[in-house]
């Protein structure tokens, strides 16, 4: 047994109510960071050379004094502008400080406003680029279901009568740099935006441990590496994580980590922050869908970790 899963076997014995599946992520999260507070600072292999306390601040607290993580001292607007999701939140608070904007009465993003985020660009699907899907709407583009939902996850909006309104808060972090308004919808999306939701597929796969799969990308990334590699990396660091996942769209049907890793970390977070670009293999028979992924420059400008 290694030392991940003894931490692991300790803390479900600490706290059997996590192997009920009765807690949330975030509660998972928090019951873990404060366990592993009590473990020593030494270096595990397992953990790729950090240490129990540091696992500990990039799991529970990965912005706090104690995190090797963090941002760098000044943000200024060239950086920021190499965010693509940021880049599209920003037009959606900017049509905010007009007017309210009003819901379909299904609940989405009226579909102008869909064709407007989508034809910057900045960020694309392939159905949609190929022709395949034909309808650019939140409930066709994965992209615009996650801003959505993010925006109305943020303190800075308000739902009224179908429609989306600023806060008094938000007008006044509007004013300020835009350091902050990213800082908090990183926030948000990291810690209140639940990426099962765009899948629906029943695991912490992917976004439990994000900051760590940051560091692995910042370790690691300079190379063209297959996605599967960090996945591979991030099982062993939390062995729990390989435990089955069924499928929400096919009836007992399962689902392999290291495509549900992909999906929601490499694909749905790294790749629309601007921090990882993505290459294909040429394909293979035993390996029909394979992917590469390095670091973009950005990750390194915008994420510090100091060791």
């Amino acid at each position: 047994m290694g030392v991940a899963d003894e931490i692991w076997q300790a803390f479900i014995t600490a706290h059997p109510e996590v192997a009920q599946g009765r807690l949330t992520l975030e509660q998972v999260n928090q019951k873990m960071a404060a366990f592993m507070q009590a473990r020593n600072q030494q270096p595990l292999p397992d953990f790729e050379g950090l240490s129990p306390q540091q696992m500990h601040s990039l799991l529970g607290d990965p912005w706090g004094n104690n995190s090797p993580l963090c941002f760098p001292p000044e943000m200024n607007d060239s950086l920021l502008d190499r965010i693509p999701f940021f880049i599209l939140m920003e037009v959606l608070y900017q049509h905010l400080l007009v007017q309210p904007i009003k819901l379909t009465p299904k609940g989405n993003l009226p579909l102008a406003l869909c064709r407007e985020l989508y034809e910057r660009k900045l960020l694309v699907q392939e159905d949609i680029e190929e022709g395949i899907t034909k309808k650019i709407s939140e409930d066709n583009v994965a992209f615009l279901q996650a801003l959505k939902v993010c925006l109305m996850l943020s303190p800075y909006v308000k739902k009224r009568q179908n429609a989306l309104t600023l806060t008094k808060a938000g007008g006044q972090a509007l004013a300020k740099q835009r350091s902050v308004l990213f800082k908090q919808m990183l926030q948000d999306y990291t810690h209140r935006f639940n990426w099962a939701y765009l899948d629906q597929a029943q695991t912490p796969a992917g976004q439990f441990g994000w900051a760590y799969s940051l560091y692995l990308v910042h370790r690691y990334g300079s190379q063209w590496q297959s996605t599967d590699f960090y996945a591979t990396k991030v099982l062993k660091a939390f062995p729990h994580l390989r435990e089955p996942i069924p499928s929400a769209r096919l009836a007992g049907s399962w689902l392999e980590f290291e495509r549900v890793y992909r999906w929601r970390f490499v694909e749905q977070f790294a790749q629309w922050f601007g921090l990882v670009e993505l290459q294909q293999q040429s394909r293979r028979v035993y390996n029909p869908d394979p992917l590469l992924m390095r670091k973009t420059p950005l990750l390194d400008d915008l994420l510090r970790f100091t060791l």
